[in-house]
């Protein structure tokens, strides 16, 4: 089941970070995740009352940039990301959409590709030690 997060999810979506992003510079602290389930979009997926999966937006005035996308290790590769795009794309509506993603994860650029995201310059060491895409979807 997908719906939007709430703060009675911070701990569970503060555990799901710490497992899927630990030892990366650009893991959510507990703070961070409040401050966007006040402020930005955040939507989860729960499997038997296992929180499974979130995708965060971050509203802009013109456009909804793609900020984090985690699912549990427990649960990967049944196709819960495509189902929160798929889930995102029917709410977010009228405006376009960004994203930064790693070079090296290719698995998630064809997913981002298949929903009508294209590459639209590579950023120079965005990451630690890696560069990124800028992908839009217009």
């Amino acid at each position: 089941m997908i719906s939007q997060a709430t703060l009675e999810d911070l701990n569970r979506l503060h555990d799901l970070e710490k497992e899927i992003f630990k030892n990366d510079a650009f893991a959510l602290k507990k703070e961070s995740i409040k401050y966007h389930l006040e402020r930005n979009l955040i939507y989860k997926i729960e499997i038997n009352e296992s929180l499974a999966g979130y995708i965060l937006w971050l509203n802009r005035k013109k456009y909804f940039r793609l900020y984090s996308l985690a699912i549990s290790k427990k649960f990967q590769n049944q196709g819960l990301a495509k189902r929160l795009l798929d889930y995102s794309f029917e709410h977010l509506k009228e405006k376009s959409f960004s994203l930064e993603v790693k070079v090296s994860n290719t698995g998630a650029i064809k997913l981002y590709e298949k929903f009508g995201f294209k590459i639209k310059k590579v950023l120079q060491n965005y990451y630690e030690n890696e560069d990124g895409y800028l992908m839009e979807k217009k």
